[in-house]
Order: structure tokens, then C-alpha cells, then sequence
């Protein structure tokens, strides 16, 4: 819910497939954004069955409006084991 005076700000997509989806308030409140109903497949060993990569580190823009840029990195893997 967006309250009066809140802005608004449209998630950037990262990693494989833009599987990640994340965003970064005037609060510092760093959101992301999977969809766990897709899944991308085996990772590359075959052991885990990935939800999401960001394919290693990236440098995403964490700072607000009044404080202007503000860089970090993210890296990011979600996966599960197969069933036996």
C-alpha cells in the first residue's frame, strides 16, 4: 500500500532469465523479488534444482533520492535439493 508522499519505484530485474527482481527505498529498505513457482533448472553441477541466480556478484544502486548514489554489491542463489 502506498502511503501519501511515498514514491513509488519500479523494481530493476537481475541475473539469469531476470530472475531477480529487487528495489531500494528512500528508507534504505532493500526489497527482493523471486518467483519460487518457476524454476530455472539444474545448477550447473546437477545436485540442486535453482530457483534463482544473480551469476555472481553485481553492483546495484542502494541510495535514495536526497542522498543520491550509493553502490553494493548482491549475490544471490535460491535452490533446493531434488526429492529422493
Amino acid at each position: 500500500m502506498v502511503t501519501k508522499g511515498e514514491k513509488v519505484m519500479d523494481f530493476k530485474k537481475m541475473g539469469r532469465d531476470d530472475c531477480i527482481q529487487y528495489k531500494c527505498d528512500d528508507e534504505g529498505l532493500l526489497t527482493i523479488e523471486i518467483d519460487t513457482s518457476k524454476e530455472l533448472g539444474p545448477s550447473a553441477s546437477g545436485k540442486t534444482i535453482m530457483f534463482a541466480t544473480s551469476s555472481g556478484n553485481h553492483k546495484i544502486d542502494i541510495g535514495s533520492s536526497m542522498c543520491g548514489e550509493r553502490w553494493a554489491y548482491l549475490g544471490l542463489n535460491l535452490y533446493r535439493y531434488p526429492e529422493k
